[in-house]
């Protein structure tokens, strides 16, 4: 059995976030908790210029941009095997509302693509944890919007500095049937019936060490779980 963390690409603005992901994989490691990188086969909705941020022409591939993260050691969604995942982590950056979802574009009304809403169910119908960081909590309070589930999600804290406006998405969130939970950096949030942990990473204005802790205390979390 191992965690399946699940990527969204390559880089910030049109992937998975870069520094969250690797810290992650290395507090999994830390923490001595097998795991397995997984990825959509699927084009990205588009790439991202991180220098100056804009769009360019480019075709890429959310599997083949997330093997840079995982140094190849990675698979297809088609090909994973949930008898064998004992829990999922589901790192952040804008490939989570961008490629895993339409929610940066579409946000409450946004649909999430078919692969990570059969992952997310399996995972809660049997009781298997998820770690959501960062903008990935959208996923989950998108697949169970209305079902019998109401998770407990943060998206960050409204009394802490964020680029993001964090009281208005967790509006939405709440319109979408989730308990909304304020959280600064240096907390995360536990869904204890539903065995989900967020915690807000870089949807708040934080330092990589802090980034760095925030993961730890929600590996910690679920490595309690496992």
């Amino acid at each position: 059995m191992f965690t399946a963390v699940l990527l969204s690409g390559c880089g910030v603005y049109d992937g998975s976030e870069i520094h969250e992901s690797v810290l992650t994989l290395l507090s999994l490691e830390e923490n001595n908790i097998k795991y397995h990188c997984v990825a959509p086969n699927i084009e990205q909705k588009h790439v991202i210029n991180h220098i100056n941020g804009e769009e360019k022409s480019d075709k890429r591939n959310v599997l083949e941009e997330s093997a840079r993260i995982a140094r190849g050691k990675i698979s297809s969604l088609d090909e994973l095997d949930y008898n064998q995942i004992s829990s999922l982590v589901i790192t952040g950056g804008f490939g989570a509302a961008k490629n895993l979802s339409s929610w940066a574009f579409e946000a409450e009304n946004s649909t999430v693509i078919k692969q990570v809403k059969k992952l997310i169910v399996h995972c809660i119908d049997n009781k298997k944890p998820i770690l959501s960081l960062c903008i990935s909590p959208v996923l989950i309070s998108k697949t169970l919007e209305k079902t019998e589930y109401n998770p407990k999600l943060s998206l960050g804290s409204k009394n802490s500095k964020s680029d993001y406006n964090i009281i208005d998405m967790h509006k939405t969130l709440s319109n979408l049937g989730v308990e909304t939970h304020d959280c600064s950096i240096e907390e995360i949030c536990i869904d204890e019936n539903l065995k989900i942990i967020s915690a807000p990473c870089y949807m708040l204005d934080a330092k990589i060490y802090e980034v760095r802790d925030n993961i730890n205390m929600a590996i910690k979390k679920l490595k309690n779980y496992l």
